[in-house]
């Protein structure tokens, strides 16, 4: 995985995190709202069908759990035929990042409590957020789809690849947040998140690489 490409990602997150928490959050929110582009079906149906395909509506941890065994039968299967290492390794650090960044989500969740802005918008009150018990910080959907693609990414030779992998998770935070779920802090959150984990998990793999070299 490129180390660059990951701090590149985990600064960008921090950034748009601290910045939707300050400034963005709740002026977004409104817009959206009031613009007419709220629960647009393009949104709504599409992440639908990705939720379905990614198997996130059957359970958080299908996709990790695909990952990791997927990814381990291939790098037992590269060292006695010709299928690449590269790919093996790549597979099984999307599921470690993509387990470890759901968790740390769920944790995120239950200790922050943050009302989701639909919550918010229907009971007009919004001098109370935080610590009531709410599921929107940080975002499960950004934590599952950047969890997943963002190793991904950071492990493809070449920025095209890269940039098509991202359009998934971009895609679904885009959609959680048009359909009111999260803010900008919720998604941004997850991102970063992914990230961190994915630089940790560098060394385990370089580490893993180098016994079975």
């Amino acid at each position: 995985m490129s180390r660059r490409f990951l701090v590149i990602s985990a600064l960008i997150a921090a950034i748009t995190m601290v910045a939707g928490l300050l400034v963005f959050d709740t002026p977004l929110v409104l817009a959206i709202h009031g613009s007419g582009i709220e629960n647009l079906p393009l949104f709504a149906n599409t992440l639908h069908v990705l939720d379905s395909a990614f198997g996130l509506h059957a359970s958080y941890w299908l996709a990790p759990s695909v990952c990791l065994t997927l990814g381990l039968v291939a790098a037992y299967l590269s060292t006695v035929s010709r299928l690449s290492r590269a790919l093996a390794m790549a597979i099984v650090s999307a599921g470690l990042v993509q387990a470890a960044t759901i968790a740390l989500m769920m944790l995120g969740k239950s200790t922050f409590g943050r009302l989701r802005p639909a919550q918010l918008l229907e009971s007009g009150d919004w001098s109370v957020t935080w610590f009531v018990g709410g599921g929107s910080f940080p975002s499960g959907h950004s934590a599952f789809y950047f969890g997943l693609f963002l190793p991904l990414a950071a492990s493809a030779p070449r920025m095209w690849q890269r940039a098509a992998l991202l359009v998934f998770p971009l895609f679904a935070v885009s959609a959680r947040i048009d359909l009111g779920k999260h803010f900008l802090s919720d998604v941004a959150a997850s991102a970063l998140v992914a990230a961190c984990m994915a630089l940790l998990v560098i060394p385990l793999m370089r580490r893993w690489q180098g016994r079975a070299s």
